[in-house]
């Protein structure tokens, strides 16, 4: 009887350890699932603030190409590629536009600015929570970043750190330089003295 009883003792550390590991697992897949979901969602809405500021950035850069395309004299070729792409509503009468500085005409900067609206444009983006969904997503910001670096460029505009994130105007900007932070972009170190 004795022997009876020291083996269900022994046991007992065992059964313990297997209702907790079962109770364990199921509270931390009920736990792992709303975290995910919760991370899930700030990712997403990471992804889309981005490209929602992409999308404002191209639709003023449209804007300034259409108000040099109107100070210019009709060219039916230049007009036709600047407004071949699905965004032909995208020609807003914004005040704000008429005080910024104009950039020159060129037929690859109007197919640029075409490309990255039709990269960032809303109603095209899929909002589906599929593998496929998020995979064209991720491959249109960036596209779309690369495309909005290539148009920065060309009109010699920098990159402004503070319309990224509210946080990041606490952040000194680089001052001197292009801002690419390119290897030759050398104005930007210090001098030893």
């Amino acid at each position: 009887m004795e022997n009876n009883l020291l083996e269900s003792l022994l046991d007992l550390e065992e059964e313990f350890y297997k209702e907790g590991y079962s109770l364990g697992a199921a509270e931390g897949a009920q736990a792992g699932y709303i975290e995910g979901s919760v991370f899930a969602v700030e990712k997403g809405f990471e992804k889309f603030i981005e490209m929602g500021r992409l999308y404002g950035k191209a639709l003023v850069w449209g804007q300034r190409l259409a108000e040099l395309d109107a100070s210019r004299p009709k060219d039916t070729s230049y007009m036709s590629q600047l407004h071949s792409g699905k965004d032909k509503g995208t020609c807003l009468e914004p005040f704000i536009c008429k005080e910024m500085s104009s950039f020159p005409p060129s037929s690859r900067l109007a197919k640029n600015i075409n490309t990255l609206l039709e990269l960032v444009d809303p109603a095209s983006l899929p909002m589906k929570n599929t593998e496929e969904a998020v995979t064209d997503v991720d491959e249109r910001l960036r596209g779309a970043a690369i495309k909005a670096k290539l148009i920065q460029r060309a009109l010699g505009e920098r990159e402004d750190i503070s319309d990224i994130h509210p946080d990041a105007r606490d952040t000194q900007a680089q001052t001197s330089g292009d801002g690419t932070g390119s290897i030759e972009d050398i104005s930007s170190m210090n001098a030893r003295h």
